[in-house]
């Protein structure tokens, strides 16, 4: 018997973060804080617990959202609608693609690719 763990261990991990990829549409200048503040709140109304949601990097019209792997799926739906945004002016949030890990997510918020090859696989990307 091998004394390495096995690769089912890190299932028993209680956090593992998806990155959300979204795109901003609407108001032409959007804060960090007021989006990671809205996206909390609209994740909190659609679930009893939402976890934390931190906004990684946001650049021009695209952001990347960590969430929590349990509420990944949840914060797609609850996310691609118009809310009001912090001058009254409509914002309209769309989710582009979910990560496991950050480099990913990283690399298309810049706008290339890790690969060279298109945007890769996508966790849930539907």
């Amino acid at each position: 018997m091998s004394p390495r763990k096995s690769s089912t261990s890190s299932g028993n991990l209680t956090h593992r973060s998806r990155y959300l990829g979204i795109e901003v549409a609407g108001a032409p200048f959007v804060s960090p804080r007021w989006l990671e503040r809205a996206l909390g709140e609209r994740l909190a109304a659609a679930t009893s617990s939402p976890g934390r949601v931190r906004l990684i990097r946001l650049e021009g019209r695209r952001a990347l959202v960590e969430v929590n792997h349990r509420v990944a799926r949840l914060a797609r739906s609850a996310w691609n609608a118009p809310m009001p945004g912090p001058t009254g002016t409509p914002v309209t949030i769309s989710t582009a693609k979910t990560w496991g890990t950050l480099l990913k997510g990283k690399a298309w918020i810049r706008g290339r690719t890790t690969s060279g090859t298109g945007d890769g696989p996508a966790i849930d990307s539907t």
